[in-house]
């Protein structure tokens, strides 16, 4: 047992033995690795800041230009947008005016009822139109408690012709 006790911490001893010299050889390879490094990246440094410079003058030259023109495009979307806000409360009229031709008058009061925030909405963006758009509020409640109380005999062709011209005036 003791021959064999010997041997176990003789090959320990050896097993030590190496793995001290492996890492001295490793720490030796990364403290290489870590001057390449540290040299690679002064050189890229040193490279990159006139690239660096000539970007930020480009950037300062694109961001002059496409404030203008990110204005421009803005005011154009957002008229754009407001067209499309005022087509779909004009079809949402219509669908009302539909429902009401079939004999579903709840349906079309609720469906009717429905553009009235839109409107007003539009009104507050559009400042033009502002008073004629808010000044269907009234229509529109006299044309919801009408169909309410199932009288479907008044189409909303005043809130339709209103929407109409203000899209008209819009398309100028």
């Amino acid at each position: 047992m003791n021959s064999l006790h010997h041997v176990l911490i003789s090959t320990l001893l050896v097993l030590q033995t190496y793995l001290v010299f492996q890492n001295q050889q490793l720490r030796t390879e990364m403290d290489g690795v870590k001057t390449l490094q540290r040299d690679s990246a002064s050189v890229l440094a040193e490279s990159l800041t006139p690239l660096s410079e000539k970007l930020e003058t480009i950037d300062a030259v694109t961001t002059k230009l496409g404030g203008a023109t990110d204005e421009e495009s803005n005011k154009k979307i957002s008229a754009l947008q407001q067209r499309l806000d005022l087509h779909g409360i004009l079809i949402t009229v219509n669908q009302a005016d539909q429902l009401r031709a079939e004999g579903k008058s709840g349906a079309a009061a609720d469906k009717l009822k429905s553009v009235k925030e839109p409107i007003w909405q539009a009104g507050d963006t559009l400042k033009e139109q502002k008073a004629r758009l808010q000044g269907l509020m009234q229509p529109i409640d006299t044309l919801v408690a009408a169909w309410q109380g199932n009288d479907t005999t008044t189409a909303p062709d005043t809130i339709r012709k209103e929407l109409e011209t203000v899209l008209g005036e819009l398309g100028k």
